[in-house]
């Protein structure tokens, strides 16, 4: 029996993480994008929207959108994903500000209650997408 490698990158965004960060943006094996965890930070790493909880999510949801992006790809190539609240009662906010970045599109999902790193962030969310045969390759990576 032979077995198959599957070729796996790491991509990094600018203003998300850098070649110096303990880990990457995404990796992407064979044609499946794994976003790591987004959180409300700005680019210059300063918390965005601190204790609210729909300005935070739609940051996290953007800083989603750009990774995805490196991969030609967008929301809607979004299969699963894993969502770490810090108290249950934000899930209804939450899910408001979900469902309209989301529009008709649900990936399925798991919504954790979670302390998070730092204090005043009130969400992180993790994504898998598949992504079409055309974009396996980062936008970048022709520069």
């Amino acid at each position: 029996m032979t077995s198959t490698q599957i070729p796996v990158r790491t991509v990094d965004v600018p203003g998300i993480t850098t070649e110096a960060s303990p880990y990457p943006a995404a990796t992407l094996a064979g044609g499946t994008l794994y976003v790591s965890g987004q959180v409300s930070f700005s680019d210059d790493g300063l918390v965005v929207g601190e204790g609210d909880i729909e300005a935070q999510t739609r940051c996290s949801l953007e800083r989603l959108r750009r990774v995805l992006a490196t991969y030609g790809a967008g929301l809607a190539n979004v299969v699963s994903c894993t969502v770490y609240l810090k108290d249950a009662v934000l899930a209804e906010a939450f899910n408001k500000t979900w469902v309209s970045a989301f529009g008709g599109h649900r990936p399925s999902r798991a919504t954790v209650v979670a302390e998070l790193l730092d204090p005043r962030l009130l969400v992180e969310v993790q994504a898998i997408a598949c992504l079409p045969q055309t974009n396996a390759v980062p936008a970048e990576a022709g520069k």
